[in-house]
């Protein structure tokens, strides 16, 4: 069954060139399907089901050219975990159940009354699959097939990629540098909780740089849900950062020349806005993907197409 979506909201801004290109809007292309189905974790099962969410997500496909998508459920009787479900394509759903892939472990994450893993998201680097997430600081499992993922000491330790790195990472490749994006939620001098998108840099996936607030506040807002699950995609000479609010279930575009910079309270960069949440970018077989977990019950997947405004 297709699940209809609602009328994307395209914010009015000038034109500019960059190297001769016309920037391009993400719009939603047609209706939305399932691809990942609630599932019922039997004994691990939260108290109240209602409140047992699929949330943050990611995508990969292996070397057998099956797809695998993990994705955080909350709300559990132990705390947040992560499951996989499988499939053979983008267009079809749901997939099969693959079941729990990853939960913490004392001897990684460590477990203090909640196991807590959060948010992956996949990434070939050479010959090796990673599987990044978020618990007790930003870490990475890997894979040699894109289908079975262990963690291993990256840095002669653990896992650990760095500490203070937020939540919700996404790492994005150039030219020989990983950017990895995250949101971080903390709470400002006169008590109130506020959140925004920071930047590391690596050369080598080891050694970090120090973070660089790269978005935050706008009309988007300063809450410690408005700038969550970031993703940045490329394309024609672009950067497009894809920021969710919890608060009102949509997700803010901003386009920029800079990877560094969407806008710190300006939203001169700001041109669309999707009625999705925590959406994961995807290009497969010429056909750009959006997907979306709004009603925490799956997450569900769409066309993508770039328009010229």
């Amino acid at each position: 069954m297709k699940y209809t979506i609602g009328l994307v909201v395209v914010l009015a801004m000038s034109l500019f060139h960059l190297e001769g290109q016309t920037p391009h809007i993400p719009v939603i292309d047609g209706s939305f399907w399932r691809i990942g189905t609630a599932p019922d974790l039997d004994s691990l099962n939260g108290e109240d089901l209602s409140r047992q969410h699929v949330v943050d997500h990611g995508f990969v496909k292996g070397d057998d050219g099956k797809w695998q998508h993990w994705a955080c459920m909350r709300g559990t009787g132990v705390g947040r975990l992560l499951y996989g479900w499988e499939g053979t394509s983008l267009e079809e759903g749901p997939w099969l159940e693959v079941g729990i892939v990853a939960r913490a472990h004392p001897d990684w994450e460590g477990v203090d009354g909640q196991e807590r893993m959060q948010a992956p998201y996949f990434m070939k680097v050479g010959d090796l699959y990673y599987c990044f997430y978020n618990s007790s600081g930003i870490r990475a499992m890997v894979s040699e097939d894109g289908r079975n993922f262990s963690r291993t000491k990256l840095n002669g330790e653990d896992n650990l990629l760095y500490e203070k790195g937020g939540r919700d990472v996404m790492i994005m490749e150039k030219d020989g540098t990983f950017y990895a994006y995250s949101t971080v939620s903390t709470v400002a001098r006169d008590g109130w909780l506020w959140g925004f998108v920071i930047l590391r840099t690596s050369r080598d996936l080891l050694k970090w740089s120090d973070y660089t607030i790269v978005s935050q506040g706008g009309r988007a807002g300063n809450g410690a849900v408005s700038a969550e699950s970031p993703f940045v995609q490329e394309y024609m000479g672009y950067y497009y950062l894809f920021r969710s609010s919890s608060s009102t279930g949509t997700t803010f575009v901003y386009r920029s020349e800079d990877p560094y910079n969407f806008g710190v309270n300006d939203d001169s960069k700001l041109i669309a806005e999707l009625p999705v949440w925590a959406p994961e970018i995807i290009f497969d077989d010429g056909q750009w993907y959006i997907s979306d977990i709004a009603d925490f019950k799956g997450v569900k997947m769409a066309r993508l197409r770039w328009e010229k405004p």
